[in-house]
This record gives C-alpha cells, structure tokens and sequence, in this order.
C-alpha cells in the first residue's frame, strides 16, 4: 500500500454519497481530514469492521469482495455501487482486495458527521452569517495568527487515526512551552513524561549514542510530534531533541497522551474479530534468546529494536498480530507499525488466552 498523501480536488465529492450533498464552500474543510491513497494488487483495502473512524470510497481501479474463500464478488470503480462507501458492502463480514492497481478515497468518519450537521445547519438558517455557520474546522482549530502547525498535523497518519473529539482534546490538554535556539526540549536518558507537538520554529532529533542510529540527524517541522516511545514503552528517552531556532512546543501529559491517543493506535480486537483477519502473522517482539525461550506457537520473531529499522519489509498486503510476551514493548511495536500504516493490532493477555483455548478446543 502506498500512503502517499496527494491533493484532492474538491469536486470528487460529486461522484459519492454523502459527499455530494456537503455544500461546495463546505468541501476544502472536510477534505483536510481526508487522503488519497494507492493499494497495490492483492493487497487488503477494508476489513469489516476493521477502522470504524474511517468511510473508503473507490476512485480508480478493480477490487474484490470476499465474504469467504468460495464467495467473491468482483467490483468496479464505475460500479453505482461504488457511489456509497466500501464499508456498506461488507456490514456483515468479509474484506475488500485490490484485484489491480487501486486508488481510494478515506475520510475521517467524524468529521464527515460534523460537517453534515453543519451543513444542515446553514440550509435550516439561510439567513446566518456564512462565516459563522461553517464552523466544522473552528470547533477544533482556533482562529489565531498560528494555526498552520494544526493543519499540518491534521494531514499525519496520528490524526488520521484519531476521533474529531480526541483530537479536540489533545489540543486543549497541550501546554505551551517556549524554548530558545539551542535548548533541550528532550534529553537522552531521561525518564518520558510527555508528548510534544511542534507549533512554531524547528527541531532536530539526535539519537543516543548507544542505539544503531546514532549519528543520523531527523528535521521537525511544524505540526510534527515526538515523544510518545517513552510513554508507551515505560524506557528511558533515546534520543535528544534540540530545537534550530526559538519556538513553541505543546506539551501533554501522560495521562491525556494514554487515553486519547495511545488507546487509538495500540487496539485490541475482539476475538471473533481476530478470527476474521485473512492469515494474520502473529509477532513476537522480544530479544531471540526470550523468543527461543517461551512463545506462542507458530508465532515470528521480530525484535522491537528492529522494527523501525525494517519497518518497509513488512507486506502491506497481511494483517499482524502482536503477541503480548513482550508487555509494553509489544505495545510500542504495534504503535510503531500503525503509525507506518501496516494492519496491526495487539493482542493482550485475555485475548491470548482466549484464542489459544479456542484453537487447543477445536484440535481436540
């Protein structure tokens, strides 16, 4: 899958429903929160019920329905069908693949509900202000002379799989920190305690110099986040980050970071769910000697530390499991691999044991 992101022409709307109904003034601001993105042969486009924040609408190519491996029903992108969205085709089980080269159309869910409230608010008030009723983007994004940063991390693969609230929330838990060229905002070594958004100047991330990436430099620009692998890992930061000019940082805490953006990307589903993914591979993070040790059967080994590294290995056409061994580090490595945009989920203790007694009940 290539997640390219591209510019959208408003007037796609046209072609779906219910986009065709948002009001053409409308459209720019819906369309922040939403991307175009290229799925290669074979691979997955949507699973049911796999990201209900999101609607999939088929611009270009074929695809394939399947319910099951007997029952398959090939789809055109001039099908009518494809004038609502994908979802509605599988609200019952089943995927959808890319049988060619395909480009699809992903909006934000919420969004998308908010900006039809709006929109039926300026029909059922004709007389109200134009510029006071599109308030879609200005419930989220104050009018202030600095919110370019805002749009900017609106278009990031973290925002994208957030809920309209949730990022409403991250916003107004962030806590504006002013440093200075030259100054610290991270330092290697030290206990993670919050999660960063860049609002204004620029950064550089240098990694520690006990890790493999060490004497590499990564650029962050406005809108660009940092932060949350401590969080989420309970380890020691790996990096500085030191800011290239005076700026301005939101800062949030732990706390808020765990509850409206962690629990978004490290999900774990149900186990009729799981059962429904097409031959996931289930990962086992830990070191080999741990793996080697104790692990769940038929599980890979794929060591936390190298993920990042090889992360453009990984088949965007599978879906993955992570197995819960390796505890919090098993929750990064899911977060890391959502973040690339590869089909992952964790599985936690529960649902461990509930598939293995599943799977020993049906061998039995």
């Amino acid at each position: 899958m290539n997640n390219r992101i591209v510019g959208i022409d408003k007037n796609l709307c046209d072609r779906f429903t219910p986009l065709k109904d948002i009001p053409n003034s409308m459209r720019e601001e819906l369309l922040i929160h939403a991307k175009v993105t290229g799925f290669d042969v074979y691979s997955n486009i949507i699973s049911h019920l796999e990201n209900p924040h999101m609607v999939h609408f088929l611009i270009e190519g074929c695809a394939d329905i399947r319910h099951s491996f007997d029952r398959r029903k090939n789809l055109s992108s001039n099908d009518p069908k494809c004038t609502f969205p994908l979802e509605e085709l599988i609200t019952i089980g089943g995927n959808i693949r890319a049988i060619t080269p395909c480009k699809v159309l992903i909006v934000n869910r919420n969004y998308l509900k908010e900006i039809q409230i709006k929109s039926r608010a300026t029909i059922n008030h004709k007389n109200r202000n134009r510029d006071n009723t599109s308030l879609f983007l200005s419930d989220f994004i104050e009018k202030d002379s600095n919110s370019h940063w805002k749009t900017l991390f609106y278009q990031s693969q973290l925002a994208l799989s957030l809920t309209p609230k949730q990022i409403h929330k991250v916003f107004r838990g962030l806590r504006d920190i002013f440093v200075h060229e030259g100054e610290y905002v991270i330092k290697h070594q030290t206990k993670g305690e919050f999660f960063y958004i860049l609002k204004d100047g620029h950064a550089v991330i240098l990694p520690d110099e006990k890790g493999e990436y060490y004497g590499d430099k990564y650029n962050v620009s406005l809108g660009g986040y940092f932060g949350e692998e401590a969080l989420i890992s309970g380890l020691p930061r790996n990096a500085d980050i030191i800011m290239k000019s005076d700026g301005i940082v939101g800062r949030l805490d732990k706390k808020d970071f765990d509850e409206y953006v962690k629990k978004s990307l490290v999900r774990t589903p149900s186990l009729a769910l799981l059962h429904n993914l097409a031959n996931p591979i289930f990962c086992d993070v830990r070191t080999p000697t741990e793996y080697k040790r104790d692990h769940m059967p038929h599980s890979i080994n794929v060591p936390v530390g190298k993920i990042r590294k090889y992360i453009s290995s990984f088949d965007r056409k599978l879906s993955y499991v992570v197995t819960p061994e390796g505890g919090s580090k098993s929750e990064l490595a899911t977060y890391l691999m959502r973040q690339a945009g590869i089909d992952v989920y964790y599985m936690d203790s529960l649902l461990r044991k509930q598939f293995i007694q599943e799977t020993e009940g049906l061998r039995a």
